[in-house]
Formats: structure tokens, C-alpha cells, sequence
């Protein structure tokens, strides 16, 4: 019986090494990383104003005529390099009230891929 060797990768974000299986599970990062990643927000909320989205957003159910919404920050992985990325709260509240996108519409790319990918 031979024992298997798997290398041990280093973590993306402070070098250290980590196990494989952690490694494939966050995305590159040791659990150290991950859990400050996750979890650095300060949760104060955004507030914005319904009345400002997208006349397709507002034919949704969400919609509420003088509302107020708070926006969080989204923890996502980039779906081309694998990375952690936040959707902030402030960039939310750009993206659905001044550039009227559609209130559901979720980032799927980095910064970074966004401007290498061809549009």
C-alpha cells in the first residue's frame, strides 16, 4: 500500500499553507482568511429609496411606492477566477437607483474580469 501525497497549496491571501479540500471549498483561501473575509462588514445598511429603480423593478412585487430599502454588503465568488468579491452596499445602491438596473440583477464577475471580459 502507497500513501498519496496531495501539496499543500498556499493561501491566496496571506501564504500560509492550507489543506486541499479547504483550499477547493473558499476559493483559495485558509479558514483564517475565510472567516474574516465572510464576516469583516460592519452591518450598517445603506438606506435607499424604492422610488428611485427602474420602472421594471417596480412592476415587481418587491416594489412598495414610498418605501425605503437598506442595502448589505454581498459576499459572492467571481465565476471566472474563483475569488472572494463584495458587492457593496454603496455600489448597490448606484447600480439599482442611478443606473436603474433591475433590483434582482446580481454580480457575477470581479472588478477585474468585468473589464477583461468582451461587452
Amino acid at each position: 500500500m502507497s500513501l498519496v501525497v496531495f501539496p499543500m497549496p498556499p493561501c491566496t491571501n496571506c501564504n500560509k499553507t492550507t489543506l486541499p479540500f479547504v483550499a477547493a471549498l473558499t476559493g483559495g483561501l485558509c479558514f483564517f482568511c475565510f472567516k474574516k473575509w465572510r464576516h469583516h462588514s460592519t452591518a450598517t445598511p445603506v438606506i435607499g429609496n424604492m422610488d428611485e429603480w427602474s420602472d421594471a423593478s417596480k412592476r415587481s412585487r418587491s416594489y412598495e411606492k414610498g418605501a425605503q430599502v437598506a442595502y448589505f454588503d454581498e459576499y459572492y465568488w467571481c465565476d471566472s477566477c474563483k475569488k472572494p468579491c463584495v458587492f457593496s452596499a454603496t455600489d448597490q445602491k448606484h447600480v439599482y437607483e442611478v443606473k436603474k438596473r433591475y433590483f434582482l440583477q446580481r454580480r457575477k464577475l470581479c472588478d477585474a474580469c468585468w473589464e477583461a471580459a468582451p461587452h
